[in-house]
């Protein structure tokens, strides 16, 4: 093998290792939710008190699978790439009654509601 020949042989290996790395970096969340069933109750969106369904028509929305089927549910770590809506909670049973948390709408329709602290899944909501 010439040394012209061995040099190609490692850039195209650099190439194929440094696209490898960019499609697992560039992977859109996964998010098939362990829901517990509709929720009532109130929260407060940008200082203003109104229902859980609210959360449906103004959170963040993530609507592409990453292939990974992995299903999030309580306790799972949320990437911080993550763009999270805020919410205050008034009356959500299983969330401190004043806390904030931070929330998403994931592709199969289910509110992900996150603890902003440690950034892991406290309660999935459907409407």
């Amino acid at each position: 093998m010439t040394t012209g020949s061995r040099n190609m042989s490692r850039i195209a290996l650099g190439a194929i290792a440094a696209l490898c790395c960019l499609s697992v970096r560039a992977q859109p969340l996964v998010v098939q939710v362990n829901p517990r069933g509709p929720t009532t109750g109130e929260i407060e969106v940008g200082g203003t008190p109104v229902a859980v369904a609210t959360l449906f028509e103004v959170g963040p929305r993530y609507t592409a699978a990453n292939g990974f089927g992995r299903r999030v549910g309580i306790g799972s770590p949320v990437p911080d790439w993550i763009e999270m809506g805020l919410f205050r909670n008034q009356s959500v049973p299983s969330l401190d009654p004043s806390g904030y948390y931070g929330y998403f709408i994931s592709p199969d329709d289910k509110a992900v509601v996150v603890d902003l602290d440690s950034r892991r899944v406290v309660r999935v909501l459907s409407h």
